[in-house]
């Protein structure tokens, strides 16, 4: 029963005399977010975020940037996203590596690396120096041009495929660290070259481990990631978890052309749903 008089504490009791179980988890979350200094509204809304997003993550390769940030962009300030949702990243594409590195094309994901990782430290040390907002429209606008034409049917004849995922994980190193979104060059090029589902996102996590781990680097060298973060990111590991096993219920009923067109979906919604998220900033 609950019992409230005035000046009491109102009690939730069970049929025994004990608290409702679910008012004590309800407690936990509350002592969690209070502990990080978040109302617990916001720490709700952070766990349903990154639930979602590290589903889809965890089922694609791709996308917990693109559909976390703008949507932590209502509830947190922008300086915290990048250095929580990247450890995040990292700990996602761990996982994916550790359960397909047998598949991994390592040459392919060689060529993806190496300029990635040289361009990866010059461009974190533009983040502070660019308009964010600016950015992220035009990676917006440039991600959603391209998904758009690959979804309509259309396949883009590249002749040096070598020469291309050099530049494709040139354009990621730099994106990384300015705007969080290191997996949709890549993706998109691999979506346009056909690769097969097991074998593309297998290659995404091996070339992004090495990306991320870098970048975490370099941002906790900046402050960037930070004990407060990395506390945050330590809550969120039960999410995960659970978003890992909705993942491997969704990988069951997905073949290679499903796979390509959820991925270049995904890329393109997630990319509008940032544009939106600016515009709601703005007003």
């Amino acid at each position: 029963m609950i019992v409230s008089l005035p000046g009491t504490v109102v009690k939730r009791e069970g049929r025994n005399g004990g608290e409702y179980p679910w008012f004590r988890s309800v407690g936990r979350v509350e002592c969690l977010a209070m502990i990080l200094d978040y109302e617990l509204a916001t720490f709700i809304a952070i766990i349903a975020i990154v639930l979602v997003a590290g589903t889809v993550k965890a089922t694609l390769g791709v996308g917990f940037a693109l559909i976390a940030t703008p949507l932590l962009l209502l509830v947190m300030d922008a300086d915290e996203v990048v250095g929580f949702t990247v450890p995040l990243i990292l700990l996602q594409d761990v996982i994916i590596l550790t359960q397909m590195w047998r598949r991994v094309p390592w040459k392919s994901a060689a060529i993806l690396a190496v300029p990635a990782v040289i361009i990866a430290p010059f461009a974190a040390l533009l983040q502070t120096e660019l308009d964010p907002d600016t950015l992220h429209i035009t990676i917006s606008l440039t991600i959603i041009g391209a998904g758009v034409v690959l979804l309509s049917g259309v396949k883009f004849t590249i002749k040096n495929e070598t020469r291309a995922l050099v530049v494709a994980g040139g354009i990621s190193g730099g994106l990384f660290p300015l705007a969080g979104i290191s997996g949709p060059p890549v993706a998109l090029f691999l979506v346009n070259q056909r690769w097969e589902m097991t074998t593309m996102r297998a290659v995404l996590a091996a070339f992004l481990v090495v990306l991320e781990v870098v970048t975490i680097v370099t941002f906790a060298l900046r402050g960037v990631v930070d004990g407060d973060s990395l506390a945050l990111d330590a809550m969120m590991l039960p999410v995960l978890a659970v978003a890992v096993l909705i993942s491997a219920i969704m990988l069951r009923s997905i073949d290679s052309n499903r796979y390509r067109k959820a991925v270049t979906g995904v890329i393109v919604s997630s990319a509008g749903l940032g544009l939106t998220s600016l515009i709601v900033n703005s007003l």
